[in-house]
């Protein structure tokens, strides 16, 4: 499944080994996708760049989400940075959640840390619930709308970017993200 910057949302397979090469490749998406999410978001909310840079740390992630009836998944792979020593971990995300909606569609998501205690933990334990509501009708790829998914988390600022995809939903569910192993290697 191909996401909005290019990449590919179904993260990094743990059952296959990558060659440093391809590591390299895969990290350089996704700071490239990285790079052009927060582009758009400080053209669209100026104010999230003063945000952002006051900000413990933030994180950035490509996700592909699908609603079938009362079920919502996604998945997707990003980068976290922590804002003091500049250092980002490579993470896989994923969804579920429940609520009314039917369709698909492509998104990049921007959670800005608040809290110290949050981000480290957030690291480490990566899960967060959020609700989201909204109607998508982007059968193209072009053209950017953005919105806010409100974390429950009080410490956390979420951004969402939708790319393509046609979509009515009103849900709420948890997400998971977890350091990807094999992009976090040292060479």
């Amino acid at each position: 499944m191909t996401g909005p910057s290019g990449s590919t949302n179904n993260g990094t397979n743990a059952s296959s080994s990558l060659t440093p090469a391809q590591v390299a490749e895969k990290r350089a998406t996704i700071l490239a996708m990285r790079d052009k999410t927060l582009e758009q978001l400080f053209a669209h909310k100026p104010e999230a760049r003063d945000e952002l840079e006051k900000a413990v740390g933030y994180a950035v992630f490509d996700s592909s989400q699908m609603n079938i009836v009362m079920l919502v998944t996604a998945k997707g792979t990003g980068v976290m940075v922590d804002n003091a020593t500049k250092k980002a971990t490579y993470m896989l995300a994923g969804r579920a959640g429940t609520g009314p909606g039917l369709g698909y569609k492509d998104f990049r998501q921007v959670l800005i840390f608040k809290n110290r205690e949050v981000f480290d933990q957030f690291l480490k334990v990566g899960a967060d619930v959020t609700a989201s509501a909204d109607a998508t009708v982007k059968l193209k790829p072009g053209g950017t709308s953005v919105g806010m998914a409100e974390s429950f988390n009080p410490f956390i600022a979420t951004y969402s970017f939708t790319d393509s995809g046609l979509l009515l939903q009103a849900n709420w569910g948890g997400g998971g993200y977890l350091p990807d192993s094999q992009l976090n290697q040292q060479p």
